[in-house]
C-alpha cells in the first residue's frame, strides 16, 4: 500500500521530509525547472559581463563620460578666470546620484553645504540680484557680457552641457539599448517566475492527490496557470527588491564622483534581482562589502515576507495585492518558528559563500546550477508549509482545509 502524503505538518523536520519525498519523486521534472533558472541566470549574467566589458574597452564612451561633467566644475572655472566670486566657495565634483542631508524647510534643499553656511551668514539680499562686471574691458575688444544670476538660494544657475551630434548620437544609442534590454529582461523573467511557480504548484498537487499527469502536461497547466494568476504579484516582488537594491545602492555608493565608475555599478545594481551577483567594482572595496551585507539582509526579509504569497494568489485569485501579502503574513504568523527556520537553511544553502565552496570543487556552472535546484526545491518547501498552515487555519465555515479543496482546485482548472 502506497503511503499518502499528509498536509497537516507541524514540525521542521516534518516539512523538510515530505519537501524531500515529494521533490524526489517529481525529480526530473524539478531538474527540468532547475535548468530553466539556470539558463536565465546565465544570460543575465553573461550579459551583464558583455556590457560592462563594452563599458571597459570602449574608447568612445569613456570620452563622451568625461564630457558629462554635470558638477559644473569647468563652468566654475571659466567663471573663475573671467569674474571673481563675490564669496569663496570651494569648488567640488558631484555624481549622478548624491545624498544630501534634508533639514528643516527653512533650509536650502538644493544646495551644497558649503552654500547653505555661506547663506547663514551673510546678510539678506535681493532676490535675482544681476551682477554686471565691466572692469576688464580696458578699451579691448570684448566678445560679450556675461552675467550670474544670483537668487535666493545663493546658489549660481550654469549653463547645461553641450554634447556634439557624434556624442549626442552615442548616449541616445546607449539609452535606448540598455532601456530595451532591459524591458526585455524584465519581461523574460516575469514569464520564467510565473511559469516555474505555476509548474512546482501542479506538480505538488498532483502528487499529493495521487493523480498521474504526463510531463508535458503538467508543463502546459502549470505555465497557463501561473502566468494567469502570479504576473502581477511576481512584477510588484520584483518591483520590492528593486527599489530597495537602489535604496542600498544610492546609500553605499551614492558618493562614488566618477562617473565611469558609478555607470558600471549602475548598471550590476539594475540587473541584480535578476540574478545574483556581486557589484564588485576595484577601489570600492569598502563599499561593495558593506552592500553585500545589506543586501543579503535586507533580500532575506523581504523574501520572507513574500514566501508563501505566490501560493496564497494562486488560491485565491479573487484577492487583491495588498490582501495577499497580508495574507500571506498572517499564515507566516501561524506557525512562525517553523517559517524562520526554512527561511534561515534556504538563506544558507542559496548563498554565496556555499555556491563559492561548490564552485571551487565542481566548478562555476555546478555552482550555479546547485543554486537553481536549491530554489526549486524550497519553492516545494514552501508550498508543503503553506499546506500545513492552511490545514491548521479554520475558515469562515468551520471547515479545515483538505484534500477535498485541492481536489475542487484541480477540476475547475480543466473547464
Amino acid at each position: 500500500m502506497t503511503h499518502r502524503p499528509r498536509l497537516n505538518l507541524r514540525t521542521t523536520t516534518q516539512l523538510i521530509n515530505q519537501s524531500t519525498s515529494t521533490f524526489t519523486s517529481n525529480f526530473f521534472t524539478f531538474l527540468f525547472l532547475s535548468l530553466l533558472l539556470l539558463s536565465f541566470k546565465t544570460i543575465v549574467e553573461n550579459g551583464t559581463l558583455i556590457v560592462t566589458t563594452f563599458i571597459d574597452h570602449d574608447p568612445s564612451l569613456k570620452s563622451l563620460l568625461s564630457k558629462l561633467d554635470l558638477s559644473g566644475t569647468t563652468t566654475q572655472q571659466q567663471h573663475h578666470n573671467i569674474i571673481p566670486p563675490p564669496h569663496n566657495h570651494r569648488g567640488r565634483n558631484r555624481p549622478f546620484l548624491h545624498l544630501t542631508r534634508v533639514g528643516t524647510l527653512d533650509d536650502d534643499f538644493f544646495s551644497t553645504d558649503d552654500d547653505r553656511r555661506g547663506y547663514l551668514h551673510r546678510k539678506k539680499s535681493v532676490v535675482n540680484t544681476s551682477f554686471v562686471n565691466l572692469s576688464y574691458l580696458d578699451g579691448k575688444k570684448f566678445e560679450g557680457i556675461k552675467f550670474m544670476v544670483d537668487d535666493y538660494r545663493g546658489g549660481k544657475e550654469k549653463a547645461g552641457i553641450e554634447l556634439a551630434r557624434r556624442d549626442a548620437a552615442t548616449l541616445f544609442f546607449l539609452v535606448s539599448f540598455l532601456s530595451a534590454g532591459y524591458g526585455w529582461l524584465i519581461l523574460g523573467y516575469l514569464v520564467m517566475q510565473s511559469c516555474v511557480l505555476g509548474i512546482v504548484f501542479i506538480v505538488v498537487v498532483n502528487n499529493y492527490l495521487r493523480k498521474y499527469s504526463s510531463f508535458f502536461g503538467n508543463v502546459l497547466r502549470g505555465s497557463d496557470l501561473g502566468f494567469k494568476r502570479l504576473s502581477g504579484f511576481i512584477l510588484i516582488r520584483w518591483a520590492v527588491r528593486d527599489a530597495l537594491t537602489q535604496f542600498l545602492g544610492l546609500w553605499f555608493f551614492g558618493e562614488v564622483e566618477d562617473q565611469y565608475s558609478f555607470l558600471k555599478l549602475f548598471v550590476r545594481l539594475k540587473l541584480m534581482p535578476f540574478a545574483v551577483s556581486s557589484p564588485w567594482i576595484p577601489g570600492f572595496e569598502k563599499e561593495v562589502s558593506g552592500f553585500r551585507v545589506a543586501w543579503v539582509m535586507v533580500d532575506a526579509c523581504v523574501s520572507f515576507v513574500f514566501a508563501v504569497n505566490s501560493w496564497v494568489a494562486i488560491m485565491d485569485y479573487r484577492m487583491s495585492s495588498r490582501e495577499v501579502v497580508k495574507e500571506g503574513c498572517y499564515l507566516i504568523s501561524m506557525m512562525a518558528n517553523q517559517a524562520v527556520v526554512l527561511k534561515w537553511f534556504e538563506v544558507i544553502l542559496s548563498g554565496t559563500p556555499v555556491r563559492w565552496v561548490v564552485s571551487r570543487i565542481f566548478g562555476r556552472l555546478f555552482g550555479s546550477f546547485f543554486q537553481s535546484v536549491v530554489e526549486v526545491y524550497f519553492m516545494v518547501v514552501w508550498l508543503i508549509y503553506y499546506f500545513a498552515v492552511r490545514c491548521k487555519d479554520v475558515n469562515s465555515d468551520g471547515r479545515r482545509f483538505g484534500r477535498r479543496d485541492l481536489e475542487h482546485f484541480i477540476n475547475r482548472l480543466r473547464y
